[in-house]
């Protein structure tokens, strides 16, 4: 571009332009006017002006003389480049008359993040091909495009409108073209990261939902600029850093937390350091970028701004180092995590407005993105098979488990009704009941301390030893199972309760820490006992009682009385109690729906009214 101010400077200087800070808002002054003489405004060469201080109104007028093109033709426009790319409003005037702007300036600015590149359509006459046009810039920088000086520039092409125009829709296909790989890989890791995170939600694995929630929100910001820049997504500033903000949080939070979960990491000041410098670095940005008045905030913010996003960064890269060298099984995923927040210390902060075009951010985003997914995503895809592995191992032994605890059903002479609810998939939670030659049976209910596989496979040991024993007195009973649980438990122990019941009704029972049963509503008087498998010389004494026909007598386990609801409050005593006389469904279904914490076994046994009875 060939530019020549008005008043031209000392020879040597043909590029030189004038400027002026200050502002002309009601034309007053005339600095609009082709006819203004300039000549005792500052010059600059090379196309370049000042940016105004900091501490200013933001204002700055800048005049250039510009050739047009002689062998072009009416309808003209004019196109304005943006070199630097500093994020500016501004008013443009041509030969006196304002032919548009670029955002609106004070007292109602307006930032435009996007395009650089701005066509202006020229009214019929207002420049002639082969004729010097005077073009005025009224520019207004907001108070973070002015805090750190410096120069800026910019370039003025006279043209065809329709050339200028055709030109502009290729070079807007060309950046579609250019990011469109980057768009359609983003989005990629995005659906794999909702797909990693619903098989983690259904499968109910930790690590695939770390994994899925790193995936799903790693693309956001890179995604989110991309769109924007090219063009897909026009936005104000004003819209534009919130808009940042809500992309960035949640990788960053999702980072932090994955990098401790997955690496098993317990030391919290640094993870808290994270957090907090997450938190500061973010809300600085608004305030540094946001406002359209200098304050002393504006600067403390940009400073804190930087200093907090740095030492993300640095502890990021830290504890994935710490990572590649403790946790072998993760080196491949913390070389790559430490990709993104070195990128971020080489190159600054990722913002539309440093410039156009892929820079060292987008692709090692782009890589990052690739190698975390390929990793996360196996790593997924080997926890979500190892799951599914482990399910149908645990419906294998649910299987077993109700193959030993089956179901109780009626005997002659008794009406069994039973509920078995295991809080997992298996529990520890065990009834007996066998028939005897004389018309009686013995019971034994039992709740092996713990839950899941660990006391199932407990219970498979008791369930066994009942199956093979022959009909003892219920203390018997208790002191061979206790003889044989010595030493063969990894740890806890086992309460029990086993009972003889007669035809008659004459009921037999001794007890080895087990809740007591409760008789026609009342607790029976029993005594606690010592838990089977804690001691090999413990005795059982034996408490007997009638039961009458029709009168319910109810085993539980205590899942019933330490269910627990949202406030904490347990299911207690008093309610077990109160429910007793009414039935294992309905003794089982209130404790569950007030809220189960343990596994649960309920069986009630009514002796039947027969001859002699």
């Amino acid at each position: 571009m060939a530019c020549h101010a008005q008043g031209a400077p000392s020879p040597g200087t043909p590029n030189a332009v004038r400027y002026q800070f200050g502002d002309d808002s009601d034309g007053g002054k005339g600095w609009a006017s082709p006819a203004f003489d300039d000549s005792s405004w500052p010059a600059e060469q090379q196309d370049q002006w000042p940016r105004p201080a900091f501490y200013s109104n933001g204002f700055v007028w800048v005049r250039f003389c510009v050739p047009v093109r002689s062998d072009t033709a009416e309808p003209l426009a004019l196109r304005v480049t943006s070199l630097q790319h500093e994020l500016a409003s501004y008013e443009i005037f041509v030969n006196g008359t304002q032919i548009g702007s670029f955002g609106k300036v004070p007292p109602r600015p307006r930032l435009e993040s996007l395009p650089r590149e701005t066509i202006f359509d020229l009214s019929s006459g207002l420049a002639r091909p082969g004729e010097i046009a005077q073009v005025t810039l009224r520019l207004w920088y907001p108070p973070f495009a002015r805090r750190s000086g410096g120069l800026d520039t910019a370039a003025f092409i006279f043209d065809q409108s329709r050339i200028l125009h055709a030109e502009e829709q290729v070079v807007h296909e060309r950046a579609l073209e250019r990011d469109l790989p980057l768009i359609l890989l983003n989005v990629l890791i995005l659906l794999v990261g909702y797909s990693v995170l619903l098989v983690g939600y259904s499968s109910r694995s930790r690590d695939v939902l770390l994994c899925g929630s790193m995936l799903a929100t790693l693309p956001l910001l890179p995604l989110f600029l991309q769109l924007v820049e090219s063009g897909i997504i026009a936005l104000s500033a004003l819209a534009y850093f919130p808009l940042q903000d809500v992309a960035q949080i949640p990788s960053m939070v999702a980072s932090v937390v994955f990098i401790w979960k997955i690496n098993g990491f317990r030391e919290v000041f640094f993870k808290r350091l994270m957090l907090a410098a997450m938190v500061i670095f973010n809300l600085s940005s608004l305030i540094a970028f946001m406002p359209s008045q200098p304050s002393l905030a504006v600067i403390v913010a940009s400073v804190i701004g930087a200093v907090a996003l740095r030492t993300f960064d640095v502890v990021n890269v830290g504890a994935n180092l710490w990572a590649v060298f403790t946790v072998p099984r993760n080196r491949l995923i913390a070389i790559a995590m430490m990709l993104v927040p070195g990128a971020s210390l080489l190159n600054g902060v990722r913002v539309v407005f440093q410039g156009q075009g892929t820079n060292i951010f987008d692709l090692t985003f782009s890589f990052f993105g690739l190698c975390l997914a390929s990793v996360l995503g196996q790593r997924a895809w080997v926890e979500w098979r190892a799951r599914d592995t482990l399910q149908a191992e645990f419906e294998t032994a649910r299987e077993m488990q109700q193959r030993l605890v089956p179901t109780a059903v009626d005997v002659p002479g008794f009406r069994i009704e039973s509920v078995y609810a295991p809080a997992k998939h298996v529990g520890g939670d065990f009834f007996y009941v066998r028939p005897l030659e004389n018309g009686g049976l013995v019971l034994v209910v039992g709740d092996v301390s713990g839950k899941g596989l660990k006391a199932a496979m407990t219970v498979n040991l008791v369930i066994g030893a009942l199956r093979t024993m022959p009909p003892l007195p219920p203390a018997r009973i208790l002191a061979a199972l206790n003889r044989g649980l010595v030493g063969q438990m990894l740890c806890g122990f086992v309460t029990c309760c086993a009972a003889r019941i007669e035809p008659d009704g004459q009921v037999t029972i001794a007890n080895a820490g087990h809740l007591p049963p409760y008789r026609g509503g009342a607790e029976v008087p029993l005594g606690a006992g010592l838990p089977l498998g804690i001691h090999t010389g413990a005795e059982y004494d034996e408490e007997q009682f009638v039961l009458n026909p029709s009168l319910p007598l109810t085993f539980l386990s205590d899942g019933i009385v330490e269910a627990r609801n949202r406030s904490g409050e347990l299911f207690g005593f008093e309610r077990t109690l109160a429910l007793s006389t009414a039935g294992s469904r309905a003794i089982a279904d209130a404790a569950i729906a007030f809220g189960q914490e343990d596994d649960i076994t309920v069986l009630t046994l009514t002796r039947l009214a027969g001859p002699g009875a």
